[in-house]
């Protein structure tokens, strides 16, 4: 028995090491192929949306993942009533964003109006982003990082063919706004395939406030610490 949980845990960790290894590597070789492609401005505008989009996702994203991994008895109620709420959420989040994206790019002034249509299209991630955090948090749950593994390397190599692509034809940064959209959105999906997992029609708010009390700790802690982080990255791109 002993040994049979050893070898699973080694396993796990195997998976779970091939899977930053392998990605790094291939994000990596794209980097570098799209430094040669595109301008310093590209990345700054970029840049200067994911401060935004970095602060919604932890809003979405921190918090009820963690809460889902460390309550003993989960079940398929709680995972569905925190994938709800992150849905509702997360469209809420992104309407905020969009709204606001014009506000944005007059903060910055001239020279930087692409921020709008840039923002409301890289926006989507959060959506996506609060999907996979309730499915990432069941793989972690679980302990099946293989299935990690394949989602994230597919989701790594098709965006950068996809943003390779896109910067060689002369898109600027869209093809980075390409490249990290494709990715989330390929990670979920093939996540979602892997795990062959639909769910529940059920919500319950007691759960998901039971959940709060121990997610809020979590979240508070990631919003100071990304809070710190993006807005001396505001202020120093501004």
């Amino acid at each position: 028995m002993k040994t049979n949980k050893s070898s699973g845990l080694l396993g796990n960790l195997f998976w779970k090491f091939s899977e930053r290894i392998s990605a790094q590597a291939v994000t990596l070789v794209v980097s570098i192929v799209l430094a040669r492609l595109l301008q310093p401005s590209d990345y700054g505008t970029i840049a200067i949306v994911n401060i935004f989009i970095a602060l919604a996702n932890v809003l979405v994203v921190d918090g009820f993942g963690s809460a889902l991994i460390q309550k003993k008895d989960a079940d398929a109620v709680d995972f569905s009533s925190v994938l709800y709420f992150n849905i509702g959420f997360s469209i809420v989040l992104y309407f905020v964003l969009f709204f606001a994206a014009p506000f944005i790019s007059d903060f910055y002034g001239e020279g930087y109006e692409i921020l709008t249509p840039v923002l409301r299209v890289l926006g989507l991630r959060i959506i996506a982003a609060g999907v996979n955090s309730v499915q990432q948090a069941y793989v972690s749950r679980k302990m099946i990082f293989k299935k990690f593994f394949y989602a994230t390397l597919t989701g790594t190599i098709i965006s950068g063919i996809v943003g390779i692509n896109m910067a060689y034809s002369g898109f600027g940064a869209w093809s980075l706004v390409a490249q990290y959209l494709t990715g989330t959105i390929v990670n979920t999906l093939v996540l979602a395939i892997l795990l062959k997992r639909l769910p529940v029609m059920a919500f319950s708010a007691k759960r998901l406030m039971s959940l709060l009390k121990f997610g809020s700790k979590i979240l508070g802690s990631g919003l100071l610490i990304m809070g710190y982080q993006e807005v001396r990255a505001l202020i120093i791109g501004k």
